[in-house]
């Protein structure tokens, strides 16, 4: 049986983690540290500071300490990223150093993901892009972050996953999403709340993976399948299907795997969504035999979501991947700083 497919039916486990709170001294100054690196980068970025910045902003503002990457032309990226982590910091709440420009820049989508409606910047519309952080219980750090429209972002608020799944189930809309949006934002999310001990299960996808989000095993495989059927590039579907291959350890399971093709084959020849294909319990059944008899573990799935991450980033290919689906998500502290 597939490590993570037994993960996915029964839940990850969840550590019990007691972390002592540090001094009141020691948090006050590790806060002015990351308030005063904020304050530097408004500045070197000619920012006009918000007008509740407190001391520790304004003095990094006001050290014109010279900034070691050197200037560029401020874009949205670059606001978007300045605005996260001042908001963040007010709340108290953590935002990794993974968390860049760069990384915004490559989460960038033209169309909300929850609303499918076009995104727009800086017109003051529900429409405006946001960025969103998916788990309640995790911080600032990718794998956990997307870009989403104002309107799906502010109608979601502080609502835990449980929440989001009932307005899926609803027969009218909720927060002024209906409930086609809810079914997206509930896929959307799902991935981080599975890796924080907080989902099992498996359940159909709705639509393809958010790129540089975490998403649950079982969602992963299901668009590897779904693309090794149906992507336009030739070039493409067959490197898929050599991979998904790799997952088979034995012949049984390679010919597991020939079924679900058929299923999903026979799907697109009519013009199937990609939710109606999962949706369907033969083909949903045929996914689950060949996945639980495939050997996907954590560790392949870590090296697929470092890989989709140095290639949305453009980093070189022998990039060392060191970050695990939970490192920096500081979920012992429920995404706070302490």
């Amino acid at each position: 049986m597939s490590e993570l497919f037994y993960l996915e039916i029964n839940g990850m486990p969840k550590e019990d983690i007691h972390l002592l709170p540090k001094d009141a001294l020691i948090q006050r100054e590790e806060k002015e540290k990351i308030g005063y690196s904020i304050g530097q980068d408004w500045a070197y970025y000619h920012q006009p500071l918000p007008d509740n910045a407190d001391a520790a902003i304004y003095r990094g503002y006001k050290s014109n300490t010279a900034h070691p990457l050197g200037r560029k032309e401020v874009d949205r990226f670059i606001k978007k990223w300045l605005q996260l982590r001042y908001h963040a910091y007010l709340r108290e709440r953590t935002v990794s150093e993974t968390v860049t420009p760069k990384l915004i820049e490559a989460m960038d989508m033209t169309y909300c993901r929850v609303t499918e409606q076009d995104l727009t910047h800086s017109t003051q519309n529900p429409s405006d892009w946001s960025v969103e952080r998916l788990c309640n219980n995790a911080g600032y750090a990718w794998g956990n972050l997307v870009i989403i429209s104002r309107q799906a972002n502010e109608a979601r608020g502080a609502m835990t996953y449980e929440d989001i799944c009932q307005a899926s189930l609803s027969g009218r809309a909720t927060n002024g999403l209906t409930k086609g949006d809810w079914l997206r934002y509930k896929d959307l999310v799902r991935g981080p709340y599975f890796w924080a001990g907080q989902v099992k299960g498996i359940e159909p996808i709705c639509m393809p993976i958010a790129k540089l989000a975490f998403s649950a095993p079982s969602q992963l495989l299901q668009n590897l399948v779904f693309f090794a059927i149906c992507h336009r590039s030739l070039a493409q579907r067959e490197s898929t299907k050599k991979l998904l291959k790799s997952l088979c350890p034995t012949e049984s399971s390679k010919i597991k795997l020939k079924k679900v093709f058929t299923r999903i084959s026979r799907h697109r020849d009519k013009r199937h969504s990609l939710l109606h294909m999962f949706s369907n319990l033969s083909c949903m059944k045929e996914f689950m035999d060949w996945y639980e008899s495939s050997n996907f573990d954590l560790k392949k799935y870590e090296d697929l979501c470092n890989e989709s991450k140095n290639g949305y980033l453009n980093l070189p290919k022998n990039t060392p991947n060191q970050e695990s689906p939970l490192d920096e998500w500081w979920l012992g502290t429920d995404g706070h700083l302490y």
